[in-house]
């Protein structure tokens, strides 16, 4: 991975704690209890970037990992911090 390994950690850390406050949420994305799942061509991308948004990493992203990352790469950090999901509706 080309992300720097302190903000992998900063990822994680954020994740982590959504995680816990919802235990159940990737579950939940595999059976599409989420807004538009219906709409949805890549769940574990979606996954990944709606937990994100939810730890608030859209600052961190825009600040941070941009200078130096695109959306392939913070997509490929994020499915290492997050499980692996299969869309199962």
């Amino acid at each position: 991975m080309k992300i720097k390994n302190h903000h992998l950690e900063h990822m994680k850390r954020q994740i982590d704690i959504v995680l816990e406050k919802y235990p159940n949420v990737a579950s939940q994305y595999e059976k599409g209890l989420f807004a538009n799942s219906d709409k949805v061509k890549n769940l574990q991308m979606r996954f990944c970037f709606d937990v994100a948004k939810a730890a608030k990493l859209n600052v961190f992203f825009c600040d941070e990992l941009y200078s130096y990352l695109n959306d392939t790469h913070i997509f490929t950090a994020l499915k290492h911090c997050l499980p692996k999901i299969k869309k199962d509706y």
